[in-house]
């Protein structure tokens, strides 16, 4: 379960639409520059998110693309399937076509639990936890710290 560029793109993006506050667009060449990926490369890849119902575009001056709803409502799951096809993360790591419970590659058995608390943490944690957290962390190397200030103050508010 090795994700694709589209992939890790589509959820670098959301995470850092995470942390904008509620009802604000971000503009997608802004976007684009932010993850050093070309605009239209991204604006191919949030269109099946837009598709799906996690962004929402937003047309005119001050558009651009936001969260379609809260990012506590959101799992990175919700981004990663609509990008692939949810079956590419039932695959062996290997990309063996004959590998199951009964005919194992030999990566089978140490992968198939690893994955399966993968596949729960993806679907039980939300994007604003991955958001909040990477920001915290500047796991992404982020150009900018938009949002930040809103996000950590969000967080701590909840936490009272």
């Amino acid at each position: 379960m090795l994700f694709r560029r589209a992939a890790q793109v589509a959820l670098q993006a959301s995470l850092l639409l995470a942390l904008d506050p509620e009802g604000t667009p971000r503009r997608m060449r802004d976007l684009a520059n932010e993850l050093e990926v070309g605009a239209t490369y991204l604006a191919k890849i949030l269109q099946n998110l837009i598709r799906v119902g996690l962004l929402r575009g937003v047309r005119g001056p001050g558009g651009g693309v936001q969260l379609a709803r809260s990012a506590r409502d959101i799992h990175p799951w919700d981004i990663l399937t609509a990008i692939e096809s949810a079956g590419e993360f039932e695959r062996c790591i290997l990309g063996l076509p004959m590998c199951n419970d009964l005919h194992p590659c030999s990566f089978h058995d140490a992968w198939t639990p690893i994955r399966g608390q993968i596949l729960v943490m993806l679907q039980t944690k939300s994007l604003w936890q991955f958001a909040v957290d990477a920001q915290k962390k500047g796991a992404l190397g982020w150009k900018s710290t938009r949002g930040l200030g809103v996000a950590l103050a969000r967080g701590s508010a909840e936490a009272s």
